[in-house]
């Protein structure tokens, strides 16, 4: 059972290291120019991967 968390650990932290990439490069067109649509399914994503990787990281 180790094995699983040890692979939710590490998925969420690579999909929180590429979810906040996207968002930087979603959420920031243009300097000075925040588009906060195109952010939003980002910013989600980052929460859920920390989540996950922070769950994975208390079982593994």
């Amino acid at each position: 059972m180790a094995i699983f968390w040890q692979i939710v650990c590490l998925a969420g932290l690579w999909g929180w290291v590429l979810a906040t990439v996207g968002f930087i490069l979603a959420g920031f067109p243009a300097r000075g120019v925040f588009a906060a649509r195109r952010a939003f399914p980002w910013g989600v994503a980052v929460v859920v991967c920390f989540f996950a990787w922070v769950v994975g990281m208390l079982h593994a």
